[in-house]
């Protein structure tokens, strides 16, 4: 079993009588569908329907708790703040923040004593004694454990058997493998969803009302044919920060960005935003560093290559 600290997340508390009203016409996930039982994932927009920064919601006791990347917390508070003037809400960051581990493949003996049952479906919530489970979207079962209690995390890492601390890459394999591309400070703003593939994986809500941002976001979804969307490819050669997707078609030769990455001992996999085109001729796909192997384009959950 591995169990991987997940201390680099960021959280934004939002607090007072007028959170989920406000919060829901701020996000873009539906805040009528959260409860104590159920999180969700959403995205924050700008005003012209590209992304800010992503994240997890929780409802724990009469607080969101919005789980996002580093150093994206202030920059979620400054973005809601300007719209929180009249709405009777506080905006904070928490101290101390959750402690966050992550299970990979099965759960230890303690996990499954303390709580006596675990979340089936993606994004279920199950809460013991203000120490709460997180059912995480993968192809392998994945648990988030989040405890209001830092204290209480002893007892977690105690268990015989425990690779506690394991590399993070594999938690950030599996997001990849899942389709999950994280906003960070260096990409807030740059992307609109169809790019990272946020309106068809489940963190933009079509059915709920306005938001910031969401009367762009429905028409470039429901209007708009995407000309470039992210996908999955596999490399036999190391990714570095430097590497970006040659895609060979048409006799023509693009570059595509790359916005995730992991290399393991047993598979390189990036997530690339790739012309639409490219796909539908069958391109050549390139590592722009190491160009003697293809890359193999790969399926995801949500999108049927």
């Amino acid at each position: 079993m591995q169990v991987v600290d997940l201390s680099y997340y960021q959280f934004v508390k939002v607090s007072g009588p007028d959170t989920i009203q406000f919060l829901q016409g701020q996000l873009s996930c539906n805040m009528e569908n959260l409860s104590e039982t159920q999180s969700l994932i959403g995205a924050l927009f700008n005003l012209k329907g590209r992304i800010i920064a992503d994240f997890r919601v929780l409802l724990l006791g009469d607080a969101c708790y919005l789980q996002t990347q580093p150093n994206m917390a202030e920059i979620i508070i400054s973005t809601l703040a300007r719209y929180a003037v009249f709405s009777k809400v506080k905006l904070e960051v928490p101290e101390p923040p959750p402690v966050v581990l992550g299970y990979r493949d099965e759960v230890g003996d303690t996990l499954v004593d303390t709580f006596r049952s675990l979340p089936g479906a993606d994004n279920a919530v199950i809460e013991f004694s203000g120490t709460y489970l997180v059912k995480v979207a993968g192809l392998v079962d994945r648990l988030e454990m989040w405890c209001m209690d830092p204290a209480r995390v002893d007892g977690f890492r105690s268990e015989p058997n425990l690779l506690v601390n394991c590399d993070a890459s594999n938690w950030l394999y599996e997001d990849i493998r899942t389709g999950l591309a994280h906003v960070d400070k260096l990409h807030s703003e740059k992307h609109t969803p169809q790019l990272l593939n946020y309106d068809i994986s489940g963190a933009v809500d079509f059915s709920k009302g306005c938001y910031t941002g969401q009367e762009v976001v429905a028409r470039m979804y429901y209007r708009g044919t995407p000309k470039k969307r992210m996908y999955l490819l596999e490399s036999e050669e190391l990714i570095t920060p430097d590497s970006s997707v040659l895609q060979s078609f048409k006799g023509k030769e693009k570059s595509a960005k790359i916005v995730s990455y992991c290399n393991t001992e047993n598979s390189n996999l990036l997530l690339a935003i790739l012309d639409v085109e490219a796909i539908t001729n069958k391109a050549k796909f390139l590592l722009s560093d190491s160009v003697a192997v293809p890359l193999q384009l790969k399926p995801l959950p949500y999108l049927e290559l």
